[in-house]
This record gives C-alpha cells, structure tokens and sequence, in this order.
C-alpha cells in the first residue's frame, strides 16, 4: 500500500497545539493517530503562508525518546488512553473522566494538606509522564463573604513556607467543604514573611475586585 492511501486511512486527532502567529517561532502539535500511538510535528516559523499553493511534505521525520517529568513523588499514574477527555477549562488543563473514578477530574498542586484540589496520580503517555490529574472541585468563585475562610487557607499555605503569588478572586473556589485554592503556576517555596503578609492583606481587595483580572473566558 503507498503512502498516501495509508494517510486515508489513519485517523489523526490534534490533542494540542502551540501555533506560529507572528512568523518568528516554531509551530508545534501534538497528535494521536488511530487511538493507540502518539505523533508529534514542529514547523518551522514562517513556513504557512496565507497563499499556499501546494500541501506540505515533511522534510524529516525521526523516532526519539521524549522527555518525561521527573522527579516522580506520588505512587500512582494514568494512561492518558484510559481517559475520555471532555470540555478545555484553559490551556492545557481539561476536565476528564474514567470508570476508575466516581465523578469527573481535571487532566493539569498542594496535596495532603486540604489546600488544593486532591492531588490523584499521574498523567502518562506510553510510559513517560506528561502530566497530573486532579480533583474537579464543584464550587463558585471567591466572594467578599468568603473572606475568613480565603485567609485561613492562605495562612495553611505559608504555613508550608509557600507563596502563593496570584491569589485573584478567581483562583478560590467555594465548595460544600470550604475553601480550596487553585492554579499554583507561579506558587514558589519562600521564606519571605513580608510577602506572605502583602498577600493577605491584599485578599481584602482581590475579593472585591470586579475588573474580572484573573478570569479566564473558555468557548465551547
């Protein structure tokens, strides 16, 4: 069978992509063909352009061992396979399911402590971990009602020597349990007790806060 007519018959699903938009950088995608192996693409910048006459070919392709997260302090990991993955909360962070768990979880960090969402396993594909799961907490945003309990979860993380470092009203959520805290992207182990201070004395504001900084809008 020639090539072309194997690419009919390959069903290919773009699980992620980091597109060129200026020209300048590379264009990466991440690809799941027939459900069962994992591709991946780089193009290199400004090869698109908007007039393309003809259809791309590849100019190499080569078989490499991927760089996996390292290193690994949880006992438990999940095939990515193994779930169905559903509706995109921000990028890279999706809400999933599995018949190894009762209710759906988040495929995207305190754990133990009753700080953030539960922290369940690993994210792997074919072998090497690409990720976390986590608890999907069901709950609103932070409200200035919710001050107490925002201070108290914040005060348990400083107390772990942790920085949180964007405690906007939309990374709490209120849920039947309290207070849980979210999106530890710039979260960083720190002695600076003044910066813990600013933080709390800043929630007062975040919490009343109606610009919407912090927000994120996803479209179905």
């Amino acid at each position: 069978m020639n090539t072309a007519k194997a690419m009919d018959l390959t069903k290919v699903e773009i699980l992620n992509q980091d597109t060129d938009s200026d020209g300048k950088t590379p264009s990466y995608y991440r690809m799941l063909a027939d459900k069962t192996s994992f591709k991946y693409i780089t193009i290199d910048p400004g090869i698109y352009e908007k007039t393309l006459g003809s259809p791309p070919i590849f100019a190499e392709t080569t078989q490499e061992t991927l760089p996996s997260i390292t290193p690994l302090w949880h006992p438990k990991s999940y095939s990515y396979l193994s779930l169905d993955i559903g509706k995109r909360l921000r990028a890279n962070v999706y809400i999933a399911s599995s018949p190894e768990f009762k209710k759906p979880v988040i495929a995207k960090f305190a754990q133990g402590h009753g700080i953030g969402p539960e922290f369940l396993g690993y994210l792997t594909e074919e072998g090497r971990v690409i990720g976390f799961l986590i608890e999907h907490v069901e709950g609103r945003h932070a409200t200035i009602s919710d001050l107490p309990a925002c201070e108290g979860i914040v005060k348990r993380l400083h107390g772990l020597g942790v920085v949180h470092g964007d405690l906007n009203k939309h990374n709490f959520l209120i849920s039947e349990k309290g207070a849980v805290l979210i999106d530890f992207e710039t979260a960083k182990k720190s002695g600076d007790s003044e910066g813990m201070e600013r933080e709390v004395r800043g929630l007062e504001g975040q919490l009343l806060d109606e610009s919407g900084n912090g927000g994120t809008v996803v479209e179905a």
